[in-house]
């Protein structure tokens, strides 16, 4: 979708050009002629500079080209002006997040898509596309040579744990001509057929030098070979492909939960966050007896995955230009940190099958960036104040806010938080629930450009529309004021 999103631009430039006067013409011409030379050699920070200079002579905002180059070059996993967040309308998270957009004026639009509330999943954004997963069905392709080197890596978790079944990729578009049917007045969608991608193993991000970046996690390059039945260094190649990034911009991350985006998050302006187990204080007004099996859980993970994981997770993305702030983000506890059968529920820690250890996770959230209206980390509510506020403090020192959505509708009329209303009878809490499902408000969102929507940019995506009727070798109708599928020859 970069080509077409590359030949729009050059499309709307020349357009603003035309309507310039002889004598600006004059002016602006060695201007447009440098922008589509940037444009062709792929350097879109210079392109995007002499386009701001076209508008400008224009007599236009600047910004105004920004968002023309938006999913090209500034999309990424933080909401802005120029993208909105999706969500399912059955979200438990929904009507709090609509106030909270009301408030801090952010896009927010609601699916009814049948893939089910978590969305992250299978609308899957990279900035300057949408992919959704529509790979075959294919069962017991883990065989025991992939699950044995996936628990010889040292940047995944089953040997540490123990575990005898790898994570597998969830959903999958089982039509991709239903998918294109359901989605295609909200979405624009590109499909991924190889690659074993989640949302909540992806970050999209842009570094302190303004370059992009698309973070995958170990277990997609793990599954991905074992689903095609390749080497890693082919099933990177797969990803890249279909991703549609240049292999310097690929970044594979260890990791130590089934999905990054629960020990890590993107804050915005090239800086992350990542959860670190070495805590010396675990005095957060709770008991002795829970203070020690924090502590105990706590040590237990550090020694697995601080060193091999947390730290080189952080070395990759310095070396990378981009911030990072160790974190205390998530608090929970084993009743036995040497029971493997505990130890599979991390970081959802539960010693059953419910939610019991389960104290705080805050890492899970998504970032805005509002201008006026400042910087912001959405997660949801939480109930453990102390370890709240030390929370805020951390990202506070980053410039960011933090801001808590709730689920509104599991309140009683005493204003309670209701378990029989969450359909979960012993939950007594947002951060219970959250336990329950084992996923949190990133997981039930997308964030997109808006250049991939024609609910905001008609004209750009009709573009692409024809753009992708002419590669299929379609007949099409002399102008673009028809989104019919044309006949096929």
């Amino acid at each position: 979708m970069k080509t077409t999103n590359t030949l729009f631009i050059k499309k709307q430039l020349r357009q603003l050009y035309q309507g310039f006067s002889a004598e600006l013409k004059e002016a602006a011409s060695e201007v447009l002629l440098e922008c589509e030379v940037a444009i062709r050699m792929g350097d879109y920070q210079t392109a995007c500079y002499h386009a701001q200079t076209l508008f400008k002579l224009a007599g236009k905002d600047s910004k105004e080209a920004k968002t023309l180059f938006h999913g090209l070059m500034f999309a990424e996993d933080v909401v802005t002006r120029d993208s909105f967040v999706l969500i399912h309308k059955e979200s438990p998270y929904f009507e709090s997040l609509k106030k909270l957009a009301a408030d801090l004026n952010f896009s927010i639009k609601e699916h009814s898509f049948p893939y089910g509330y978590w969305t992250k999943d299978y609308v899957v954004s990279t900035g300057n596309d949408v992919l959704t997963p529509a790979k075959k069905s294919k069962d017991h392709y883990f065989t025991e040579t992939f699950m044995r080197n996936a628990k010889q890596n040292d940047g995944l978790y089953y040997g540490k744990l123990q575990l005898t079944e790898h994570h597998q990729a969830k959903t999958s578009i089982p039509s991709a001509l239903a998918w294109r049917d359901e989605s295609q007045t909200l979405l624009d969608t590109s499909f991924v057929r190889k690659t074993a991608l989640e949302g909540g193993n992806l970050f999209c991000a842009i570094n302190k030098k303004g370059q992009r970046f698309y973070l995958v996690g170990e277990n997609v390059i793990s599954e991905t070979m074992a689903y095609n039945e390749v080497d890693r260094t082919t099933a990177i190649d797969i990803t890249i492909k279909e991703l549609g990034c240049n292999p310097e911009q690929l970044l594979v991350i260890p990791q130590w939960a089934y999905h990054l985006d629960l020990q890590m998050a993107y804050l915005g302006h090239g800086q992350f966050i990542i959860h670190s187990f070495t805590q010396t204080d675990f005095n957060f007004n709770l008991s002795e007896d829970v203070q020690s099996k924090v502590a105990a859980t706590f040590q237990t993970l550090a020694d697995f995955f601080e060193k091999d994981i947390i730290d080189k997770t952080c070395q990759i993305l310095r070396d990378n230009g981009f911030e990072i702030k160790k974190v205390f983000g998530c608090l929970f506890y084993l009743d036995d940190y040497t029971d493997l059968k505990q130890l599979k529920y991390v970081p959802f820690c539960k010693s059953s099958a419910d939610h019991d250890g389960v104290l705080a996770l805050m890492m899970n959230g998504f970032a805005l960036d509002l201008d006026d209206n400042g910087r912001h980390f959405i997660v949801p509510r939480c109930d453990q104040d102390i370890f709240k506020e030390q929370f805020e403090i951390y990202l506070a020192g980053l410039g960011v806010n933090v801001q808590y959505v709730d689920m509104l509708e599991y309140y009683d009329y005493d204003d309670e938080f209701s378990g029989m209303a969450a359909g979960i009878m012993s939950a007594n809490s947002v951060t219970d629930v959250v336990a329950f499902m084992n996923g949190s408000i990133r997981c039930q969102t997308s964030i997109v450009s808006k250049n991939l929507s024609p609910v905001y940019h008609l004209e750009q995506s009709k573009h692409r529309f024809f753009e992708a009727a002419k590669k299929l070798d379609l007949i099409t109708t002399k102008t673009e004021d028809h989104l019919f599928l044309p006949e096929m020859k």
